[in-house]
């Protein structure tokens, strides 16, 4: 049997079913996956404000982008030891942190360089609302390619002159 490019097939790798069937699979695992990954950060950073110890921060940095997702703000603070360290947060539209304003700051007692700050959310918030967005985009065109392909089955063979 001659392949199939030499039988005259020239669309490529993109149109073969093995690519396209990974890529509605990785589409499809990839807005669970993140999901999870989001809560378990989530929770970690739940478990760190509830047993973590506290101290206070400098905001240093603010990113005001145009998107939401750019709205970080740095914020400096000092070990136990006396070492410098720095955690990022994202910051809410209806709150905005100026230069200089004073933060607390939760950190691990045993890592103080794995920290959040009360009252701001960490990157899991951002990491669970992508994921969210990608399942839903993932249905929405599972659903409608299941139609197509019922819809086709529906209608039976295609005459042999179309």
């Amino acid at each position: 049997m001659a392949s199939k490019r030499a039988a005259g097939d020239t669309r490529g790798f993109l149109h073969s079913r093995v690519f396209q069937t990974a890529a509605i699979v990785l589409m499809l695992l990839a807005g669970p996956v993140a999901v999870v990954v989001g809560s378990f950060m989530m929770a970690a950073d739940s478990d760190l404000l509830q047993n973590g110890e506290r101290t206070s921060g400098t905001v240093t940095e603010v990113d005001d982008g145009r998107k939401a997702s750019h709205h970080r703000f740095r914020t400096d603070y000092l070990a136990p030891d006396g070492s410098p360290q720095r955690v990022w947060a994202d910051w809410p539209l209806d709150g905005k942190p100026a230069v200089g304003d004073v933060v607390t700051v939760i950190y691990r007692a045993d890592d103080p360089g794995t920290a959040v700050l009360e009252g701001y959310d960490g990157p899991g918030t951002s990491v669970v609302g992508v994921g969210v967005v990608l399942t839903g985009a993932s249905l929405l065109i599972g659903t409608a390619m299941l139609v197509g392909v019922l819809l086709r089955a529906g209608r039976g063979p295609e005459p042999k002159g179309a």
